[in-house]
């Protein structure tokens, strides 16, 4: 990743590019219509982004599931030497970062970077119980002690401020967390796939929008501090479009094609948010904006449905979401920094999502790879 990105020069963090790394969940790298101009589904503000950027055309994912991809991407080591050695976390599951472990935002925290984490996490957090101890599964969603901070989570591993989820939207508990605590107390259950703990107000449909929001917010606030903020590093984690696949309203059959294909949309339509804002904010030159997903598509997108349609979510890769074929690891990935990267320019280097840590190092170092 790093070779194809970097210039040398940098000196200081006055310097360092502002970094906004949006990961998209279960996208499949035939649903963008820059790298599957046959596709069936419209993104115009990822395509928009690709055309001043790069796109990366032999990009994967370290696993073809979430929890093991995000374990890499953030410490840049490969998820197979964590101790999670098949599957994914649970919502209650125990941190999977080690202690001590260096994270890009703490490396990046230590060259005068200020951090964010929007989204879904999903590499674990120790969840206190009301008699003491952690909780380690979903019996123990009830257990848990709502009003008590939240132990090793994001702001415990280089994040400054974390606004999100504890896991996939098919997970309980259902509830906001911001910073270490929840924003509120779940007193009824929901369910979709899993039963478990929820806050009474929280509907998966509004997510995405409340994260984009909240996204806007957080770029406008870094802005506003002017020269007495450090360069920015924001790790939009999307939930989308993961299950439940869920539009929202205004989105339902956009595309024409399923919903899926009208949740992907939407999500091409929260990019363009993020974008607007930097550009409003006058970010724009000076932020490295990388936008990629976390493995391929997963089945529940109907893909005989969108066949139908002409629309092939894994291109003409085998396979998808957790299967070890290609369409289960090869994802978009697409970046744009003015200046540094020429725009229009493909790709064909292999990366992986783990080379973000070194890539992040290359940045601070000034390094050119060439």
């Amino acid at each position: 990743m790093g070779a194809a990105l970097l210039n040398p020069g940098k000196t200081g963090a006055e310097d360092f590019p502002n970094i906004v790394f949006i990961l998209a969940d279960d996208l499949g790298y035939g649903d963008i219509k820059c790298l599957n101009p046959a596709g069936k589904i419209p993104t115009p503000h990822l395509d928009r982004l690709a055309a001043i950027g790069m796109i990366f055309t032999d990009a994967h994912s370290s696993s073809s599931v979430c929890t093991p991809t995000r374990y890499g991407l953030l410490t840049g080591r490969y998820n197979w030497r964590s101790r999670l050695k098949n599957g994914v976390l649970g919502g209650f599951s125990l941190r999977l970062i080690e202690t001590g472990r260096l994270t890009v935002p703490a490396l990046l925290k230590q060259h005068g970077y200020e951090t964010a984490c929007l989204g879904k996490w999903h590499v674990g957090q120790d969840w206190p119980l009301k008699d003491g101890g952690f909780a380690k599964d979903y019996d123990d969603g009830w257990k848990v002690d709502y009003m008590k901070p939240i132990l090793t989570g994001p702001t415990a591993l280089g994040f400054d401020y974390f606004f999100g989820l504890s896991a996939s939207l098919d997970m309980p508990p259902h509830v906001f967390i911001e910073n270490d605590l929840a924003t509120g107390i779940p007193t009824v259950e929901k369910k979709w796939i899993r039963a478990g703990p929820a806050h009474a107000s929280f509907e998966s449909i509004d997510v995405l929008p409340v994260l984009a929001n909240r996204a806007v917010l957080y770029i406008d606030r870094q802005a506003a501090k002017g020269g007495g903020a450090g360069p920015l590093f924001l790790y939009f984690a999307l939930t989308a479009t993961h299950t439940p696949i869920l539009p929202r309203a205004d989105w339902q059959g956009k595309s024409s094609v399923n919903d899926y294909a009208d949740f992907v949309m939407q999500v091409d339509w929260t990019v363009g948010l993020v974008l607007e804002s930097l550009e409003r904010n006058g970010l724009r030159e000076n932020t490295l904006v990388i936008f990629t997903s976390d493995n391929g598509c997963y089945p529940a997108a109907k893909f005989p449905e969108l066949a139908a349609k002409g629309h092939h979510p894994s291109l003409q890769f085998r396979g998808h979401k957790a299967d070890i074929f290609e369409g289960g690891h090869r994802i978009p990935f697409i970046a744009r920094w003015p200046g540094k990267i020429k725009a229009g320019r493909v790709s064909r280097q292999l990366i992986c999502l783990t080379d973000l840590m070194a890539t992040c190092a290359e940045i601070i170092r000034g390094e050119a790879a060439g």
